[in-house]
C-alpha cells in the first residue's frame, strides 16, 4: 500500500498541471469528498483506506507509459484525466457497516466478532464507466477520445449488449484498451485486497483474489 498523503499530493500536482476549463473544481470536489480515502473496492483490489486515489495514480502510471510506448499520441492532459479520474464514478459510493467476522484459527470453535467492513451505498444508479463521464462533464469538457476511454474502461466486465459498442471505440480510440489493460495490471498484479479481519499492515500476495 502507497501513504495515503503522499499519493493525495501526487494526483493533485498531476490535476493542477491540466490546462482544462474547469479543472480547479474537479479538484475542489476531489477534496471535499471522500475521494482520498476511500477504498477502491469492498471485497478485491483496495479494499482498504487510501484504495480508490492509491488506483487511480497506479492506473495513471502504466497508463502513461503505455501512451509513449505505443506512441498513442494522447496529450498529457487526455492522459491524466482518463487514468486519474475513471473512477470518479466511486466517489462518495462506499459506506462503512458492522460486519460479523469468524477471527476463530482453523478447526477452533467459531468465535464471532463484529468488525468495520465496506459496502455501497449507490444514489445515482446509473451504470460505471457513464456515470465518471457523466460526472466529469459537470465540471469539464471531455474530448470524444476522453469519453471513449472512461466510458468503456471496464471492456469486458460490461454487460454483454455494450460488447459491440466497446468493439467499435476500442477500434477508433486504441487508447482505450491501453487504459483498460492498466486497470487490470493495477486491480490485479499491484494492489492488495484483505479479507475481514485481516491486518491492513501485514504483507499480502499482490494479485491474490
Amino acid at each position: 500500500m502507497r501513504d495515503i498523503k503522499e499519493v493525495k499530493e501526487k494526483i493533485i500536482n498531476l490535476l493542477t498541471s491540466v490546462e482544462r476549463k474547469g479543472i480547479d473544481r474537479v479538484i475542489k470536489y476531489l477534496e471535499e469528498s471522500d475521494f482520498f480515502v476511500a477504498p477502491a473496492s469492498t471485497r478485491f483490489h483496495g479494499n482498504y483506506q487510501g484504495g480508490l486515489a492509491e488506483h487511480s495514480l497506479n492506473v495513471y502510471e502504466l497508463f502513461k507509459e503505455k501512451n509513449e510506448r505505443y506512441d498513442f499520441g494522447l496529450s498529457e492532459d487526455t492522459v491524466k484525466i482518463g487514468s486519474l479520474l475513471h473512477d470518479i464514478c466511486k466517489v462518495n459510493f462506499y459506506t462503512v457497516y458492522d460486519k460479523n467476522v469468524n477471527i476463530a484459527g482453523a478447526g477452533e470453535k467459531p468465535k464471532w466478532v463484529k468488525q468495520p467492513a465496506y459496502g455501497v451505498k449507490d444514489d445515482l444508479p446509473i451504470g460505471h464507466g457513464e456515470k465518471s463521464v457523466i460526472r466529469l462533464l459537470q465540471f469539464i469538457n471531455l474530448t470524444k477520445y476522453e469519453i471513449f476511454i472512461i466510458r468503456w474502461h471496464m471492456g469486458g466486465f460490461e454487460p454483454k449488449e455494450n460488447l459491440n459498442n466497446i468493439s467499435l471505440s476500442w477500434n477508433m480510440c486504441n487508447a482505450a484498451v491501453a487504459l483498460h489493460t492498466a486497470d487490470l495490471e493495477s486491480s490485479y498484479i499491484l494492489e492488495e485486497h484483505f479479507e475481514p479481519g485481516e491486518n491492513k499492515n501485514q504483507t499480502k500476495l499482490r494479485g491474490a483474489r
